[in-house]
C-alpha cells in the first residue's frame, strides 16, 4: 500500500514512513498511525433467501455491484453507522440484523489506498418499499447461485458473500 505523503502534518519538514504501520518524523518527533478505516455492510436476504445487491453510482467502482453500507462515522459506532446508511441508501428503517464477520479491504480515493475494515451483518427483508438514494444506482435481488462475484465492488465485498454462501 502506498502512501503520497512527503513531509510532517505538524512540523512541514520531509518525513519517513515507517513500514507500512505509521509517519514516523524525524525533526519533531510526530507519528502517525495508520489504522483501517471502520466500514459496514448489510446482506440483506428476502423470502426467497435472494441477497439484495446495490449498484454504485460514485467512484471508486462505478456500475459495480455492492452490498448497502459505507463509511463508519466519528462518534457513530458500527451499528449506529449502519442503521444510518440502509437509510440513506435504501430508505428502509433497520432494526434486526446480525453480525457476521469481519473482512479486509482496500479503497481507493483520491490517489490514497484506505484499507478498511469491513463489519458484515445479516437481516431479513420483511417486502417494505426500498426507495433508493445517497449513492445507489439501483438494486436488485439475486439468487445465491447468480451473484456476479466478477462485478462486485471490493474484495470484502467478495469474501463476506462467499462466506455467507458457504
Amino acid at each position: 500500500m502506498a502512501y503520497p505523503f512527503k513531509f510532517c502534518p505538524n512540523c512541514s519538514k520531509p518525513i519517513e514512513i515507517g513500514g507500512k504501520k505509521m509517519i514516523e518524523c524525524r525533526n519533531c518527533d510526530f507519528n502517525f498511525y495508520f489504522s483501517p478505516a471502520s466500514t459496514n455492510a448489510l446482506i440483506l436476504v428476502n423470502k426467497n433467501g435472494e441477497v439484495l445487491l446495490t449498484k454504485r453510482k460514485f467512484e471508486p467502482q462505478k456500475g459495480y455491484w455492492d452490498l448497502p453500507g459505507g463509511f463508519v462515522g466519528l462518534g457513530e459506532t458500527v451499528e449506529q453507522s449502519l442503521i444510518r446508511e440502509i437509510k440513506e441508501e435504501l430508505d428502509l428503517t433497520l432494526k434486526d440484523f446480525t453480525y457476521f464477520g469481519s473482512y479486509t479491504s482496500i479503497y481507493p480515493c483520491r490517489g490514497i489506498d484506505y484499507q478498511t475494515l469491513c463489519h458484515t451483518y445479516v437481516a431479513n427483508y420483511h417486502g417494505d418499499k426500498i426507495t433508493v438514494g445517497d449513492d445507489v444506482d439501483e438494486y436488485v435481488f439475486f439468487p445465491k447461485e447468480k451473484i456476479p462475484f466478477d462485478k462486485l465492488s471490493f474484495q470484502d465485498i467478495k469474501d463476506s458473500l462467499k462466506d455467507f454462501i458457504g
